[in-house]
């Protein structure tokens, strides 16, 4: 039991269904009572608004004296002076699309309160959905408050009590709403941006600016100056809350600071802009904050403030200049917001809530042991001993505090050794009909070392190494388990034999191996990388095959070298004939295990390849293979190295992209998918279907008197028969929709290859670009790669590549199964458009698409 304890003194369990977060509780004299009472007021996301007077130290339900049902989710409530003309308190509440204001009051008769009411007394609409919002005296008005509504999408929307005054963007790259507070002393707007920074606004800047808002790039109102920042500060995370407060004790009696808890520190930051004091607070998970004011310590002096913070372990830490002065552990609540007031008469009772509707008025205290300690052993204590101890735990402590949280010493080294001659195995280890790659009756075959050793002193426990390969592959092992590695030994060496599926094409060389191990401190580590197979591994040369259904052409910048020279390696194995390298210069044809067949055609005279192939996806491995040999050819090292002062080689596609055949492929892929769907659907009737009458069939044999099965017996193997041939085409689908994939995603991977060298996209933009457009298929009964794959181009198409400040203002739809790939297929031509109009994910052409790709009318629909 801890000794220092927040006492419970008045606790209400709002609701046990309603959800509540920051912004949902408020602590006022919401009734303008002339005692000053405060009354306790909650608000949930269900819209429920109930409003408590606690008057004795245990709920009873009197205290409960209003509850409304407001029909719209209660974002954040507030008392202040909104109404014009009167200097009593009023309440707002924020819903997502309006700003609602009210007054309460008690109905009495007879000196005695018989109910509390509320009036509307004027509501905003709001045009975008709302996050939260701020108040203040802005612009050094007098006696009222004005309210600041702070959007989604980063809009600013100012409201002089029944008036709308205007709308301002602060910036066009807005991606997440953060918390926002009103500073009076600079008559400024503190937020925090997704950049991590704290920015200031001040008010006249944002009152006398252009209106920004729902106006396209570069044609803004030619009235007005464009919205300037006062100030900027970064502070390396996202800040939780953002609170006005002289916390600092040595500042002047006309200054005023900024405390912003971050997600793991506490910063105080100048009225200019500058940190003042930071204090990490890893160990600790905030989830509440609150700057409350002390008594000033003379009439004329300036009240301080100190911070009072809500942990996720159920702590409150009361902090005085960055240092923790108490922690009082809570009885079962975590916190979301706190308030700090006069509650019963009795000063500086905490009222806590937590997510769950629970609302706690406490007060700090501590409870005395209930039994003292007693020495049990009779043995003189060794206080020499005991001070050497005490000194090694500060020596301890002292070290890491002072150096922090360091890398171990231990480092495991894995690596993977290819070898480039596949070694031919024989059938001892499968069976003749395993539908895996052979050569003349020899298992084609590769044999990759892993090895892996230890660097440090200590031995590192519970190694494993996990490889994940396309799945056109077959590895002997895709989970290694080590128990235990010690440093300084000969490393260990882990062969993986991997062959290749002859039914499944092949859409990729790379295979990711990931290393994960606990270190000496016990601490969970975790180390990925990669290698690549060998091309002779999946494809085999043959004979020229001159006639194909589908073609790219490449063209470069550099005379092309011989065919048989560039792919040395594909000619020089086991398997292969010495006779199909010789007299080979400028054409090459590989047949891949899978038995599709792809060509290569050298143009020397201008300098093109021409890829072909009977199938469209069948052209990405050979295309792949031969961009990368050739950067090994004309790269640093390689024999047709470019000279400094010469034209680095550069590859490009000049022709239209095929998405016509990439399209087909994506409609063959869905569906398999929905029909695949279906199949599932008519076996769950089937088998329920014949649970049914399994149940009646039991029961009329165990009737004494059995009435006639009426075909009931022909009737359950009818559905018997019928589950039989549904799961046979389940099999029968998935081991197609399997091969389509692997189809999908080389054709993907493709259509990502040429529109790199159609475009000129570099690294950056195109690792961009390939997280949209994944080549990654992996299909489930909840999600699909085709609604995934859109939803990434619909953030894509309103973020980077987005025409207007309309498209990037636009919330973007639910994720679900499409009925068609119509506005997929349209997704991506937007993309390849906007790309072909200069637009870049990132760099110089960021944001520059204006005018490109087909219009979006019905992205709201998904």
């Amino acid at each position: 039991m801890s000794l220092f304890q927040a006492r419970e003194w008045w606790t209400v369990q709002v609701s046990e269904d309603e959800e509540f977060d920051v912004g949902c509780l408020c602590v006022a004299n919401i009734d303008n009572e002339p005692s000053g009472a405060n009354k306790i007021i909650t608000g949930s996301y269900q819209g429920m608004l109930r409003m408590y007077y606690p008057k004795q130290k245990e709920y009873k339900i009197e205290d409960l004296i209003l509850e409304n049902d407001m029909q719209a989710p209660i974002i954040q409530i507030a008392s202040g002076r909104f109404l014009q003309g009167s200097r009593e308190n009023c309440m707002a509440l924020l819903h997502p699309m309006k700003l609602s204001v009210y007054m309460v009051s008690a109905v009495s008769s007879g000196g005695a309160v018989n109910y509390y009411s509320m009036a509307a007394a004027y509501e905003h609409k709001l045009n975008r959905p709302a996050f939260n919002f701020c108040y203040g005296t802005f612009g050094g008005i007098k006696d009222r408050d004005y309210i600041c509504v702070q959007s989604l999408d980063g809009v600013l929307s100012f409201f002089e009590q029944e008036s709308f005054a205007f709308s301002r963007m602060l910036s066009t790259n807005f991606l997440v709403p953060g918390p926002i507070c009103y500073m009076p002393k600079l008559d400024s707007f503190i937020i925090c941006n997704n950049a991590m920074c704290i920015e200031a606004y001040r008010y006249q800047v944002l009152a006398a600016a252009a209106e920004n808002v729902d106006q396209v790039p570069g044609r803004e109102g030619s009235s007005g100056k464009k919205v300037q920042v006062d100030w900027s500060t970064n502070i390396g995370e996202h800040a939780r809350s953002i609170l006005p407060a002289r916390f600092s004790r040595s500042i002047s009696a006309n200054q005023q600071e900024v405390l912003v808890v971050g997600e793991q520190s506490i910063f105080t930051i100048k009225d200019s802009g500058g940190i003042r004091l930071q204090k990490r607070l890893a160990e600790y998970g905030v989830t509440a904050s609150l700057a409350y004011k002390l008594p000033p310590e003379t009439p004329d002096a300036q009240p301080s403030h100190n911070l009072i913070l809500g942990t996720s372990t159920g702590h409150l830490l009361v902090l005085k200049e960055m240092q923790l002065v108490w922690c009082a552990r809570l009885h079962g609540m975590v916190p979301v917001q706190i308030e700090i007031d006069t509650v019963n008469n009795v000063k500086g009772m905490i009222t806590l809530m937590d997510c769950k509707g629970k609302v706690q008025v406490c007060y700090l205290g501590t409870d005395p042991p209930t039994a003292s300690l007693v020495n049990t052993e009779m043995k003189e204590l060794n206080y020499d001993e005991m001070e050497e101890e005490h000194q090694d735990l500060l020596r301890i402590i002292r070290q890491t505090h002072g150096e922090g949280s360091s890398e171990p010493e231990e480092r495991l080294l894995v690596s993977a050794q290819v070898p480039e001659v596949l070694d031919m195995g024989n059938e001892d280890d499968c069976d003749a009909d395993d539908p895996v790659g052979r050569s003349d009756g020899m298992v084609m075959q590769l044999t990759v070392c892993i090895s892996v050793a230890l660097e440090g002193s200590k031995a590192v426990d519970n190694v494993t190494l996990t490889l994940k390969a396309p799945s056109c592959f077959s590895l002997s092992q895709s989970s290694i388990f080590l128990e235990k590695m010690s440093p300084g030994g000969p490393p260990q060496i882990i062969p993986i034999v991997v062959r290749v599926w002859n039914k499944v094409l092949c859409s990729g060389l790379e295979v990711s191996l990931c290393a994960s191990y606990f270190s000496g401190k016990n601490e969970p580590r975790t180390l990925v990388t990669s290698f690549e197979l060998p091309f002779a591994l999946v494809a085999k040369p043959i004979p020229p095959v001159k006639n194909a259904n589908h073609k790219i052409q490449l063209d470069c910048n550099k005379q092309p070298p011989p065919l048989q020279s560039l792919f040395a390696g594909l000619l020089n194995q086991p398997h292969v004939s010495a006779s199909l390298g010789q007299g080979m210069s400028n054409l090459l044809s590989v047949q891949y295990v899978s038995g599709t067949e792809a060509t290569v055609l050298v143009l020397k005279s201008s300098g093109r390849f021409c890829v072909q192939a009977s199938e469209f996806a069948a052209l990405w491995v050979l295309t792949q293979e031969l961009c990368k040999r050739l950067q090994e050819f004309f790269g640093p090292g390689g024999e047709g190295a470019t000279a400094p002062e010469e034209e680095p080689f550069t590859i490009s596609f000049q022709d239209s992209l095929p998405l016509h055949d990439y399209f087909a492929l994506i409609d063959d892929h869905f569906e398999l998918r929905r029909h695949l769907e279906e199949l599932r659907n008519d076996l769950t009737d089937r088998t329920h279907q014949y649970r049914v009458i399994q149940k009646r069939l039991l029961v009329r044999f165990k009737d004494r008197n059995p009435s006639p099965l009426n075909h009931l017996d022909n009737l359950l193997n009818l559905t018997f028969d019928q589950t039989v041939l549904l799961t046979d085409a389940i099999d029968d689908v998935e081991q197609a929709l399997r091969m389509v994939s692997c189809h999908l995603s080389a054709a993907t991977e493709l259509v990502l290859f040429l529109i790199r060298f159609r475009f000129g996209l570099d690294d950056e933009n195109f690792r961009i670009l390939r997280l949209h457009l994944s080549p990654e298929l992996c299909d489930t009964v909840e999600q699909g790669w085709e609604e995934k794959v859109d939803t990434s181009l619909i953030h894509l198409l309103r973020t980077s590549l987005a025409r207007s400040v309309k498209d990037r203002s636009s919330l973007p739809p639910p994720m679900k199964v499409p009925q068609d790939t119509l506005k997929l297929r349209k997704r991506i031509t937007n993309v390849v458009d906007r790309l072909a109009n200069g637009g870049r994910m990132t760099g110089d052409g960021a944001g520059e698409a204006a005018g490109g790709g087909l219009p979006e009318d019905d992205d709201a629909e998904g």
